[in-house]
């Protein structure tokens, strides 16, 4: 109904710009009204729901509309799952309609997945095995489908760091996107004049939304189904781009790029979320691209938590700001009493998007997040300032215990990056006979540096206790991220067995 509203409204200005050019609105939407109307002629029953395996690209928003317009339950998955997983979400979820890209086609042929199949990002003219195409079936002519009258179920993953990524299914209220519609009119001032570069990837929460905004304003979206931080600083120049969507990692490859010398004139702010980012980031960001970065925090159970504005980060570059609108934040204690002012706790939020556990698995069967008075638990510590401004720790799983003391690995790594030698580094606990655990860094140097061990302790021992210095540094080519930039400790930790 939202984009639809979009296509009455501008049915000849740009919506998207992707690798394969423009789409206007009127254009998608008779698109996706076609694909709805021949998936509903050749499918053997009504389809009750759709998983879309898509990169960024129009196909993506496309199989969503269509999905949408049958009243399925959209499944949106990830498309940097190893092959194992995928075949695990889709054994669990089991869609009635697959939409997915060529390169996914083996990984699904594999899986034995036996509903019906659409390709939709494929090179050639034809799909692969004979199956139909988005584009193929946009262009079939077939009676509409009943119109749809009741909201539609989504089911976003988790990010899967630490295991099979968990389905979180909801039915979106229109009050919850009035919400989030309102936060975003209030902190961002998103308008139908916007030109907007959606860099995260659309099937993650942050991206979702960020794909979602300019489309339901009736703005102009720009996407790539790879990110590439040159091209994106020439889409800025030659879009005239003037919202930028990214995650922490994103950004950190824009500034790693260089902005000197390129045309950002037109560019009013940037939007960053969905991992946590340095305050080392956060100050280069606003040196290289001026005071226009915002920070949402938030998580795919809880939805928008809070944000920060291009004021806290210039005063506060650790905060996350303030509650966005309809949520509140507890900060509780273990035995679940509120926290004082500054005092590090587990963060509980409660907000316009409820949650409901996850869906079930007769495999993985995920423990569910606890609720307190209708408050959700978010897995992070953190505290709240006199102002009300949100502050995170780290995750309570990445506490480290070391001497008897606790460390948040966040802090170690913000100032490790803060070493002019050092572009990136992880932080994690490692077993120690006479500490328990002890701190082991893993460090990506800047090109042509090579700091000592001693260097690098001894900048961590300049700004931290003593019993925050790492014993061990590892230098690596590259942090293990998953799409939406959160770090894969796991995969460090096998590093340090091996």
């Amino acid at each position: 109904m939202l984009l639809t509203t979009s296509a009455i409204r501008y049915p000849d200005r740009v919506a998207i710009v992707d690798d394969d050019g423009a789409v206007t609105y009127g254009r998608l939407r008779e698109q996706f009204e076609a694909v709805a109307a021949a998936i509903a002629a050749i499918a053997p029953t009504k389809p009750a729901s759709m998983g879309i395996l898509c990169r960024n690209h129009r196909g993506f928003v496309v199989a969503t509309g269509a999905g949408a317009r049958l009243g399925a339950e959209l499944i949106f998955v990830n498309t940097e799952l190893p092959q194992q997983q995928l075949h695990a979400i889709l054994a669990r979820h089991d869609p009635d309609v697959l939409v997915y890209d060529e390169e996914y086609a083996a990984a699904v042929a594999d899986s034995r997945f036996r509903g019906l199949r659409v390709v939709a990002y494929h090179e050639g003219r034809t799909a692969p095995d004979g199956l139909p195409t988005l584009d193929a079936l946009a262009r079939q002519r077939h009676p509409a489908p009943p119109p749809v009258r009741k909201a539609v179920k989504i089911t976003m993953l988790t990010s899967g760091t630490t295991g099979v990524a968990k389905g979180v299914p909801r039915v979106v209220p229109m009050k919850a996107i009035a919400g989030l519609a309102a936060t975003a009119m209030a902190n961002l001032r998103l308008s139908s004049r916007d030109t907007v570069l959606v860099a995260p990837p659309f099937f993650h929460a942050y991206g979702l939304v960020a794909l979602l905004g300019p489309l339901i304003l009736g703005g102009t979206l720009i996407c790539h189904r790879r990110y590439e931080a040159p091209q994106v600083l020439d889409d800025i120049a030659r879009h005239r781009v003037t919202v930028l969507m990214a995650v922490p990692v994103m950004l950190q490859r824009l500034l790693e790029a260089g902005t000197a010398g390129a045309d950002l004139k037109s560019l009013r702010l940037i939007v960053t979320g969905a991992a946590p980012i340095s305050a080392t980031t956060i100050t280069g960001v606003i040196d290289a691209f001026g005071p226009i970065l915002v920070n949402g925090y938030g998580s795919t159970e809880a939805g928008l938590v809070a944000i920060a504005t291009q004021r806290d980060l210039v005063e506060q570059p650790a905060t996350l700001g303030r509650p966005a609108l309809g949520v509140s934040i507890r900060i509780l204690r273990a035995d679940r009493s509120l926290a004082g002012v500054g005092e590090t706790s587990r963060v509980f939020v409660r907000g316009g998007v409820d949650y409901d556990g996850y869906t079930p698995d007769s495999v993985a069967r995920p423990r569910a997040k606890e609720i307190v008075d209708g408050y959700i638990d978010t897995g992070d510590m953190g505290f709240l300032d006199a102002r009300g401004r949100l502050y995170i720790d780290g995750r309570s799983d990445d506490m480290i215990v070391s001497g008897g003391e606790n460390v948040f690995p966040s802090e170690v790594e913000d100032r490790l990056v803060a070493h002019p030698d050092v572009s990136d580094a992880v932080v994690i606990g490692v077993p120690d006979a006479e500490f328990g655990q002890v701190l082991h860094a893993f460090v990506v140097v800047a090109a042509g540096s090579d700091p000592t061990d001693d260097e690098l302790k001894q900048h961590v021992k300049a700004g931290l206790e003593r019993y925050k210095v790492p014993k061990r540094f590892t230098r690596i080519d590259r942090i293990p991220r998953n799409p939406s930039g959160k770090v894969v400790r796991s995969k460090l930790q096998a590093h340090n067995q091996s």
